[in-house]
């Protein structure tokens, strides 16, 4: 039991040492008369209080390393002897010993924190050159460097892309879409130096002050030659998504939304559709736009994509296409099964027509109309028929009388049994002035014929129709 007590009191003693890592991270501020977030003297958070540095052995590469681990790009000078005042509390670090591309201070070799006897006279700062923009927003706008405690602007003389891609990197504001002048973010409001002309960079550069150029305050340009930037993150590349999903049904309504991030208010979204002359744009006030396509067809399906728009110092800029998004449009299996049904219904209807027509135009070949008893009855409807009435007309024709006879000797000779002598039958002589008389008894024969033969069933006729 002693035992134990007396290892967990060894514990609770040694958790209660101080200890110094070289992989400990450090909070640091700049603080001071004169400092802004790029310049000052260095603070660090140690043990819930802020502390100085010690600028025993402060050099440049130890500002080179506080410069980066606040974004601030690369050192311009390591001050000493407290050139930003005095600080209070501890005095945390001294001797440190950094190579310059270390992530943080905890990184370098130091002295045990708060282990040497210091005096705030000796408080280390730093100034990096500090760029910002005096914008429209974070990633456009006028260029103004900060230096010897002032801020100041850039001459457009000789500015270009490659100058404005280093202004962008050195904000993490992408890259350079623009590189502005002739003051087209406006002048300044009160009057400052024009710190920097002529700039040339190479675009690898971190900072501007890396570039060649004509010197600090060496110009004689005025404002209305201020240079500024447009950076991509000010124009930024939008997202796609689909409502309700990517794969829908026919005729459901579906909504396409195209969308920024939050600090981006307004501006102009316009969807396409990859192939084809799709092309729709919907002004909005926030950061997305909604496209609505209600209700969806099979021409509708394809391969989407969005873009953003926005007017930056009265010019227009575009940003890159979104990702594509696929809309799939199917038929839902109750459509389908719908259809086929309703496809089956219209072929049976069609071949229930088709046999209706056939029928009737069967039975109207059947019905009677010039069956006859003889090829007599047959040749003298043909031939002196003129309407439906069956209205016969006489015909004093020597050629048709001739043939007239003909056919009633045919039909005499098939009618006749031949008697066993001539005595027993009385013989007529058939000639042109009584064939009229023959004619009309054979037509009225006819019809007595036809009108009994109508009350028949259809299939008791028989086609006698003889080829002439």
């Amino acid at each position: 039991m002693k035992s134990r007590r007396h290892f967990l009191t060894l514990v609770s003693f040694l958790l209660t040492l101080p200890v110094s890592s070289p992989t400990e991270g450090l909070q640091i501020r700049l603080a001071g008369p004169g400092s802004t977030g790029c310049s000052g003297r260095v603070e660090i958070y140690k043990n819930n209080t802020w502390g100085t540095i010690c600028d025993k052995k402060w050099s440049l590469y130890d500002a080179k390393v506080v410069c980066r681990q606040l974004g601030c790009g690369k050192i311009e000078e390591a001050s000493t002897a407290a050139r930003f005042g005095k600080g209070t509390g501890k005095i945390w670090l001294s001797h440190l010993e950094c190579l310059g591309n270390e992530k943080s201070l905890s990184d370098c070799k130091h002295k045990e924190y708060g282990g040497d006897d210091c005096s705030h006279s000796r408080d280390a700062g730093v100034i990096c050159p500090l760029i910002k923009l005096n914008r429209s927003d974070r990633c456009s706008g006028k260029v103004v460097i900060y230096h010897n405690n002032r801020w100041g602007t850039v001459c457009d003389n000789s500015w270009d892309l490659e100058d404005a891609e280093v202004v962008c990197r050195h904000l993490n504001c992408g890259t350079a879409m623009a590189a502005t002048q002739g003051a087209r973010f406006g002048e300044p409001y009160e009057e400052i130096t024009v710190w920097l002309d002529r700039v040339a960079c190479s675009g690898s550069e971190d900072s501007l002050t890396e570039c060649q150029h004509s010197g600090f305050g060496k110009t004689v340009c005025s404002h209305s030659k201020d240079a500024g930037v447009v950076c991509s993150e000010s124009v930024p590349k939008p997202s796609i998504s689909v409502y309700p999903s990517a794969e829908v049904s026919w005729g459901q309504n579906v909504s396409i939304t195209c969308s920024i991030s939050a600090e981006h208010k307004s501006g102009t979204y316009i969807l396409k559709k990859s192939t084809g002359s799709f092309r729709e744009k919907e002004k909005s006030s926030s950061n997305s736009a909604i496209f609505r396509i209600h209700p969806v067809d099979f021409d509708d399906e394809g391969s989407y994509q969005c873009q953003y728009q926005r007017n930056i110092a009265n010019e227009r800029f575009s940003s890159a296409l979104s990702d594509p998004v696929r809309l799939s449009v199917t038929v839902p299996l109750s459509l389908l099964f719908s259809s086929i049904v309703g496809g089956i219904l219209l072929l049976l209807l069609l071949v229930l027509v088709v046999c209706l027509v056939r029928r009737r135009r069967g039975g109207k070949a059947r019905q009677p109309g010039a069956l006859t008893l003889s090829q007599l009855t047959v040749t003298a409807r043909n031939k002196f028929e003129d309407d439906m009435n069956h209205d016969y007309i006489n015909f004093d024709s020597g050629e048709i009388n001739k043939e007239l006879t003909e056919e009633v000797g045919k039909v005499a000779d098939d009618a006749y049994e031949k008697p066993e002598s001539d005595e027993d039958h009385l013989y007529d002589v058939v000639g042109p002035s009584n064939l009229d008389v023959k004619s009309k008894e054979v037509c009225a024969s006819v019809e007595e014929n036809r009108e009994d033969e109508e009350e028949d069933d259809e299939n008791d006729y028989i086609d006698v129709t003889l080829p002439f």
